[in-house]
């Protein structure tokens, strides 16, 4: 799919004068000459015209960037867990609004006579019960023991491993495509746990920063391209 977008979209006016460049990465055991013998002639079975470059990426030391980087990363989404209101939360909070767009529209409906009913009902506050009293705090108790949570968390190793692949492959895209008109990526795979979706857009965010256009491409798994077709 990553080699066939960019040479149709190569068939559009738009497009046309365009070169298409593939890179492939390689990891230290493996042989970059035949990798890039072996693409570069299947792109010419494929009658494909473009560049191929073989990028090696070796293993290196996880930087405090990266580090740093996870870090934030995992802060935000458990802050954003501790923001979230709990069902009965949104209920109410619904019944409130719902609520305050009745009562006035009602006033809206009112005359001029009903002016003294009206002042009265703008000079209503709310009150509070022993019930509400005790929620509210023990909310607060909530989110001064989620932000002690926040200021002695330590990053996932897992995610600071994804975030270092994301930001060594971003210097090695930005380094060889920073001024391409277009780049196309292959999607890494979404996560399976909806509680990983925040840390997934952030990956992403990470593997496509300071390029202005990119395209993440994600197969479904049954395209196949050969040289008969």
């Amino acid at each position: 799919m990553l080699m066939l977008l960019p040479f149709l979209l190569k068939q559009h006016k738009v497009w046309r004068k365009c070169n298409i460049r593939i890179f492939t990465v390689a990891q230290l055991e493996d042989n970059s000459i035949q990798m890039k013998k072996d693409l570069a002639t299947f792109l010419y079975h494929l009658r494909i015209e473009a560049e191929v470059e073989v990028v090696e990426m070796h293993d290196s030391d996880i930087s405090a960037y990266t580090y740093e980087r996870t870090l934030m990363m995992e802060q935000r989404s458990q802050m954003l867990r501790h923001m979230r209101l709990s069902k009965t939360e949104r209920d109410r909070e619904a019944q409130l609004v719902k609520d305050r767009n009745s009562m006035l529209r009602l006033t809206s409906i009112g005359s001029d006579e009903d002016e003294e009913t009206e002042t009265y009902q703008e000079k209503v506050q709310m009150t509070w019960t022993k019930d509400k009293y005790m929620a509210a705090r023990g909310q607060k108790a909530r989110t001064l023991e989620g932000m002690q949570d926040l200021l002695n968390m330590k990053p996932d190793q897992s995610n600071v491993r994804r975030m270092h692949t994301a930001v060594k492959l971003n210097e090695v895209i930005v380094n060889k495509s920073h001024e391409a008109k277009l780049v196309l990526l292959n999607m890494p795979g979404p996560p399976r746990n909806p509680a990983g979706d925040e840390n997934y857009m952030e990956f992403l965010e990470v593997l496509t920063e300071g390029l202005e256009r990119v395209l993440l491409v994600r197969g479904g798994g049954s395209e196949v391209i050969t040289i008969y077709s």
